[in-house]
């Protein structure tokens, strides 16, 4: 392996220096793109320039014993030990989209120094902000590798590693995996043991080769058969009035940030006997379909493609969308729970496929496949190990919640799009954004749409909420019949 040694270059900020790591792999090596990749691509090419949208980071602690060159050299090997974090995108002039796997090459890592004395108590906050400025560079795929670190170190002893990568590289689980690794490689180091043989997994160029065996293109097939099948169950739009006019820029993101929202899920799951994704699911179906005037709604979701024993510990993009219907005509929120138990099953069953297939199935159906849930804060969020809280208290809790404008697009694809995520600096908070085309959804439906669907999760927790009484407990109008 070539000598991690860092070569110190410009300081992004007045903080971090930032050095360029050397690795080394195995091979040199290109073919097909995985589906996983091709989705993504289709969407970054789409949101270019701001690719930054498609990254995801994780972070892993660095236990005592390990300095500065040992850091870095674990993340030198994590590169080479995952094809994954050194490969291109090559599109190609006929519109095919292949991968490129780099036998060598330097990927960046920037090094926050910190000291106990001059900084106090703000040392989380200047760590959670080179983070963020971290995260929020963008990586040019066709040619830089889509991997980069942030290394924070107080007194002169590293602390903790975020790591850094482009979607096209790998998605949620594929990072939480790389973050484990790196953390036992550390650990390792630690204590003076040999290194953690790399888990088996499939690599990005083989999982290309089997989605285009027959084995592979079989279960394409019935993939789309599904994709059909919820087709044919789902309203056309989930906006079904015609488009107003769009402010500029046309697409806006509204985050809320909460305390009430988690415990009033948790109170929720445990009443309604299910689970805390699916109540959050089931709700944002009620609060969307109910608020346009419909009985049915049509979510696209991601699911991990992990059931495969050669994708477990794959560091990779085998997350795909797969889209759903949800039935919301019944009397209860029970109701709903029970059609979100049976698609989510059949979707995450399904979920590989070519996404040019999974549209053009959508054309011809004339059903819109623009809005999307992203539940990424449930995934790691844990019970809390105390009572839950009253009504009284999650009234209060919720008065605390903060509302702000994110960011606003130019472009996008889509209508309406929520995603949860954690907050890194107190994880009893919920951040919940929603991306709206404001032809379809005027600035101030996505900012009631947030509060009110706090306030639907707050009376679930209390007991029943018909779906059709959900927009007048979330404060929304519904709006009139759609003109014919």
């Amino acid at each position: 392996m070539t000598d991690p040694t860092p070569q110190a270059l410009a300081t992004p900020t007045p903080e971090a220096t930032r050095h360029l790591i050397a690795f080394r792999g195995e091979r040199t090596a290109t073919g097909p793109a995985t589906w996983g990749q091709q989705h993504i691509w289709r969407d970054i090419v789409a949101m270019l320039p701001d690719t930054a949208f498609f990254n995801i980071a994780q972070v892993a602690f660095v236990p005592p014993g390990v300095d500065l060159p040992g850091v870095l050299e674990q993340l030198a090997q994590l590169t080479s030990r995952h094809e994954s974090l050194r490969t291109l995108a090559v599109p190609g002039a006929d519109a095919t989209l292949q991968q490129r796997v780099l036998a060598e090459g330097t990927f960046e890592v920037d090094v926050l120094e910190l000291t106990g004395a001059e900084h106090g108590a703000e040392l989380r906050e200047h760590f959670a902000g080179a983070a963020r400025r971290l995260e929020a560079r963008g990586f040019d795929n066709t040619a830089e590798v889509p991997f980069r670190a942030l290394v924070g170190v107080l007194d002169g002893v590293p602390q903790a590693v975020v790591l850094c990568l482009s979607h096209f590289a790998a998605d949620l689980a594929g990072v939480r995996l790389l973050a484990g690794e790196l953390g036992a490689l550390l650990a390792a180091r630690a204590g003076g043991a040999e290194a953690p043989p790399c888990p088996p997994a499939r690599e990005p160029l083989e999982q290309a080769e089997f989605e285009n065996s027959p084995d592979g293109l079989r279960m394409e097939e019935k993939a789309l058969r599904h994709w059909s099948t919820q087709l044919d169950r789902a309203p056309a739009d989930n906006f079904p009035r015609p488009p107003g006019d769009p402010a500029a820029p046309r697409f806006w993101r509204g985050e809320l940030v909460s305390r009430a929202v988690p415990e009033a899920l948790r109170a929720a799951a445990e009443r309604h006997r299910s689970t805390v994704p699916n109540v959050l699911l089931a709700a944002t179906a009620a609060l969307l379909a109910r608020s346009e005037g419909l009985e049915a709604c049509g979510l696209k979701l991601v699911t991990a493609n992990r059931f495969r024993p050669e994708l477990h510990h794959a560091v990779g993009n085998v997350a795909q969308e797969v889209f759903i219907a949800i039935d919301v005509s019944g009397g209860s929120f029970t109701d709903v729970l029970r059609s979100v138990w049976t698609s989510t099953l059949g979707a995450h069953r399904n979920g590989q496929f070519r996404p040019e297939r999974a549209r053009a199935l959508a054309e011809e159906a004339g059903v819109a496949v623009d809005c999307l849930v992203n539940d990424l804060w449930s995934t790691t969020w844990e019970t809390p190990d105390r009572p839950a809280l009253s009504p009284g208290q999650l009234a209060q809790a919720a008065r605390q919640s903060v509302f702000r404008w994110a960011d606003r697009l130019d472009q996008d694809e889509v209508a309406f799009f929520l995603e949860t995520f954690a907050v890194f600096e107190d994880p009893g908070l919920i951040r919940i954004t929603l991306l709206g085309d404001t032809s379809r959804m005027e600035p101030a439906r996505i900012e009631g749409f947030l509060r009110g669907l706090e306030r639907a999760l707050l009376a679930l927790a209390e007991g029943d909420l018909p779906p059709a009484d959900f927009p007048s407990v979330a404060a929304l109008n519904v709006p009139g019949p759609v003109p014919r």
